[in-house]
This record gives C-alpha cells, structure tokens and sequence, in this order.
C-alpha cells in the first residue's frame, strides 16, 4: 500500500506497477516480485524507469561523480598507465568501489544501499536529501565527524552550529553534474567555494590586514581548520584472504604543503594536504601493479569540514611560522616510511608538495585573534 505521502506528492496517481513493475493478478509474494524492479531509478538511462518521465534529470546524474565514480578510474589509469576497462581493473572496481555508487532514489526516496538501503520515510519523496539518513550515510565517517566534532579535543564546524546542512553549499547543480562528467571530484561542476559566501575575506579586502597578506597565497582552511582524518589503512583486500597492503588505521592529523592542483581559481601556495592510502602494490591481488605510481602524490588537496573562525593558527604567527609539526616536510614523511605507514616511493610521488615552515615576520607580534 502506497503512503499517504507518496499518494500526495508529484507521483500522485501511479500506481506501484508503474515504478517497479511486477506480476499483476497474483496473491503470491513471489510470483508477484518475479520482475520486480526494486530501484526504478537505477541502471543507464535507456534502462531506467525515472528517466522515461525524468529524462533531461536522468541524463544529467548519469555524468554525476555520484552515477559514475569517475574520480576512481582517473586516478587508477594514471597511477597505472592502462585503462580501467582493458585491465581487469573493473573487477577489482566492482569488488571494492562500486558499492559506493548512488542512484537518484538514494538520494532522494531511501538510504543507499552501501548502507543496507531502507526507505526514509515509506515512499515519501525527498526533494532536498536527509543529511543525516542520505549525505553522511555514505561521507560519514571523515566528513560528518569532522562536520559535527566528533573527534575527542576537536570542535564542530562554524556552519554546523549555525544550522547549516550538506545542501547548503552542495547544490543540485554540482550533485546531478550538469550534464559534464569531471575527472575528479575538485572538477565537478558547480562545486562551492568559501569565496561563495565569503568573498571579502577570500580576496583579501575586508580591511583584515591577514587576510590581505595572506588571501593569494593561502587556501582558507589552512588557517580556519582544525585537524582531520588521514588514513593508512588500504581499502583493498581480496577474496583469497591475505593481507593487501597497509596496515594502519586512520589518523588525525594537519599538514600544510604545497598545492597539486594549482589553478585560476586555485592560486595558493600552502593548502591542506590529506594522506590517502595507496601504494605500488594496491591491486596485487587482481595482478595489476600501478607501474606510474609517483605520476600523482599521495598527499592530496584537502577541504576538511571542520572550519572554525579562530584556531590555534589564527592565535599567533609563530603557531605556524617556524613550527614544522604542521608542515609536509621530508622529515615527517620519512618518520612515515620508518613506521611503514608510507612506502618509500612518496618520496618522489609527493617531492612537489614537500615545504619548510617559511620563518614568521620579523614585524608579526600578535595573532589575528577575533579579527
């Protein structure tokens, strides 16, 4: 029987043969699901129940980083230097990644199946996602800790106490793709920005002499963040039960290094770098080596969800100035390699982004503290 706020809604009048199909005519459970159709709104356009009323919407989410994964295969056929599809590492993708994958009605009807599915609320349709039952569902255990403050000794981001969700700033646009399919998720299209809200403040003219000093040459975060999750441990394994990669499990740490997508719209010199955990041997298992490993760092550019106005950064110059401990420094990656938390070919995968504290000005007495 439909919900009286499914019956409601823009569905109203179809019936439930009209999405999920079945056998008509029959008391038996069985012989009824026999074609059904349990999510309408997955699998290619052409295959689709949603899409045959929902077409131009469909084929815009089928670019969707969320329809596509495509971040997985870019960085997979760069690091390996084969294609995803003529390797055998589409298998391994299935096994491993794919999981992750989401369809219009796990957004927007019921929770994903990566996290064993289950309508939100019957068949109630959701036109802003849940961000608790749907967002962090999938992105909870880095971004809603980090979002809520989770983590012993940290606090919870700015915008969370100020009531704000995942929507706020991830629209639609950037969700459904806008038709564009992007190499990676920073490439996504009408993906937010702090300058979005903040636009004084990013350009550094909001008479915060800081941010004037700082704006060109300074992501954000770097100073607005507090510490985040890195992680060690691979998200390999294979089905013959041995052990595939690092060991470790994840981190909270803060890095500040060089900046590996440098770009128009991303100018800065220092950004937040986030550890991911892949290695030369990553697919051993499935008999494909990433040959081109050191093509990409594997320190990456990070936005962690846990802004707040003052940190320990903004207190004081010196808190960053000349204090290695928040730094990417050869030093700390060798202490890495040492614990075998890294293999020794970051060295030359992240040589890039490897800096040294740059020494506080001589003129820098006070923090920035309330400013």
């Amino acid at each position: 029987m439909l919900s009286e706020e499914f019956v409601g809604d823009s569905h109203s009048g179809l019936t439930c043969y009209d999405c999920h199909e079945g056998v008509a005519g029959t008391n038996s459970k069985e012989a009824a699901h026999a074609t059904l159709i349990a999510d309408p709104s997955d699998g290619p356009v052409d295959q689709n129940v949603c899409a045959s009323c929902h077409r131009n919407k469909a084929t815009e989410f089928e670019n969707s980083l969320h329809y596509t994964m495509q971040g997985y295969i870019s960085t997979f056929e760069t690091r390996s230097g084969l294609t995803a599809e003529g390797s055998g590492w589409m298998t391994a993708f299935g096994d491993h990644c794919s999981g992750c994958h989401a369809t219009c009605g796990q957004c927007h009807i019921s929770r994903p199946t990566s996290v064993n599915g289950g309508l939100m609320n019957e068949h109630e349709y959701l036109s802003t996602p849940n961000q608790n039952g749907q967002c962090t569902a999938c992105h909870g255990s880095r971004i809603n800790d980090e979002y809520k403050g989770v983590h012993p000794g940290l606090s919870p981001d700015k915008h969370y106490l100020a009531g704000m969700n995942c929507m706020d700033c991830h629209t639609g646009l950037e969700l459904h793709g806008g038709g564009v399919t992007p190499d990676h998720r920073r490439d996504a299209f009408g993906r937010p920005a702090c300058d979005d809200c903040h636009p004084g403040p990013a350009a550094g003219d909001d008479g915060i002499s800081h941010h004037a000093l700082h704006a060109q040459t300074v992501d954000c975060p770097v100073c607005h963040s507090q510490p985040y999750k890195n992680c060690y441990q691979c998200h390999v394994g294979a089905s013959d039960g041995k052990s595939h990669g690092l060991q470790f499990p994840s981190e909270i740490d803060f890095r500040i290094g060089g900046n590996p997508i440098k770009s128009s719209d991303r100018p800065w010199d220092y950004v937040l770098l986030r550890h991911v955990p892949v290695y030369p041997e990553m697919y051993e298992a499935y008999d494909i080596t990433l040959s081109n490993y050191s093509a990409l760092p594997s320190w990456t550019y990070a936005t962690p969800h846990n802004i707040r106005r003052n940190t320990p950064q903004t207190e004081s110059c010196t808190n960053c100035h000349d204090e290695p401990g928040l730094f990417l420094t050869s030093a700390y990656l060798d202490s890495l390699i040492a614990d075998g938390k890294a293999v020794a070919e970051e060295i030359t995968a992240n040589t890039s982004l490897l800096v040294d504290p740059p020494a506080a000005p001589v003129t820098s007495t006070q923090g920035g503290k309330g400013k």
